[in-house]
């Protein structure tokens, strides 16, 4: 397919953003993030009650008037500690697709899909440039793709998903429009980085032995799976837990056959992010707004791969990470033990002492 860009240009909430409020901390969480961005990508189809330009307007109206609710996503990030919140705006781009958004749905493809992004999730722009970009795809057929990507230094998968609800509201005229919480610095307040941790730089994604690959799971086979991995110690797995078990289980298997030396076993790290909004005491809202990500390691020796055992490894390092934080609310030595974890995993993988580590979120 064949893109052609329209237009670029940068959007500014629909009313200035007060003085007071244009310096937004950054909570604790927020400075160990990496600056990459998060990214998500929404289809639909052709409107024939409309046309795609009428849409177009919608979404940069509605846009704009959501800016001034999530305000912090026009700033500039600030020395890694606050968001300087000047109404700089947010990168909008548009574009045309040469063909057919249901011949791209029936067979998508990772190349193509990075290109309905209006920036690479690795770029180092997502530490200093703007926090929220957003291109929309008009398809030949009349379909819209929407490419969003949100820095990982302000926000999570969750908060983008919120911002998303927020607009999709705006966009819809609903006068009730969802409102953020911004108040997780308060619970977990920035520190001066310069004298405990350097400021995060942007990802190295070392591309030269990756690959992506696209796995669709129906849901009597996860019905089916679920069942194979539940024991006496998980008797109700999640389909995050059964289908996180089978790919760590699959992706162990494929890195050892892949060896034609076969070296001795080694111990297997599937490196976690979950949620902390409700772990914490008292929880957060699920409309808080920031990295709200914990971190665990789950482990296993190479010759130990049943579902069940890895799905009970993944349960215990959920249940241990929750209770670390309600043991100690409001302190930031949960965090630094859960980032510090999940460090150094990283480095023995990298180090070559680990089979294999897997980021994923549940």
């Amino acid at each position: 397919m064949e893109f052609e860009m329209i237009k670029r240009e940068t959007l500014k909430p629909s009313s200035p953003t007060p003085q007071y409020i244009r310096n937004f901390k950054l909570s604790l969480l927020n400075q160990l993030s990496p600056a990459a961005y998060e990214s998500l990508v929404l289809f639909y189809p052709r409107n024939d009650s409309t046309t795609p330009q009428i849409s177009l307007r919608i979404l940069k109206k509605s846009l704009s008037e959501t800016l001034v609710r999530f305000y912090p996503l026009a700033g500039r990030m600030k020395d890694n500690i606050s968001v300087d919140c000047k109404d700089y705006g947010v990168d909008y781009v548009e574009a045309k697709v040469n063909g057919l958004l249901s011949t791209f749905l029936s067979q998508p493809d990772a190349g193509t899909l990075r290109q309905l992004l209006p920036v690479a999730t690795e770029s180092p722009e997502a530490g200093k440039g703007a926090l929220l970009l957003v291109q929309a795809n008009v398809f030949g057929c009349g379909g819209l793709a929407i490419g969003i990507c949100m820095s990982h230094k302000l926000a999570d998968a969750a908060s983008l998903s919120t911002f998303i609800m927020s607009w999709s509201a705006t966009a819809l005229g609903f006068s009730q429009a969802l409102l953020p919480d911004f108040t997780a610095s308060f619970r977990f307040p920035p520190i001066d980085y310069s004298s405990s941790f350097h400021q995060s730089s942007p990802v190295d994604a070392k591309r030269e032995n990756c690959a992506t690959k696209r796995f669709v799971f129906n849901a009597s086979k996860i019905s089916a799976l679920r069942t194979k991995a539940a024991s006496t110690i998980v008797d109700q797995p999640t389909q995050a837990e059964a289908v996180t078990a089978l790919i760590w289980r699959c992706a162990v298997a494929a890195s050892r056959s892949s060896n034609s030396l076969q070296p001795p076993p080694k111990l297997s790290v599937l490196s976690q992010s979950v949620d902390i909004r409700k772990s914490v005491v008292p929880p957060l809202s699920d409309d808080s707004i920031g990295n709200l990500m914990g971190y665990f390691a789950a482990q296993t020796d190479e010759n130990e791969l049943e579902l069940q055992g890895l799905v009970a490894q993944l349960r215990r390092g959920i249940k241990e990470l929750s209770n670390n934080y309600a043991k100690r609310p409001g302190k930031d030595q949960a965090i630094r033990e859960s980032v510090k974890e999940h460090l150094l995993a990283q480095q023995e993988w990298e180090s070559g002492s680990l089979g294999i580590i897997k980021n994923a979120t549940i």
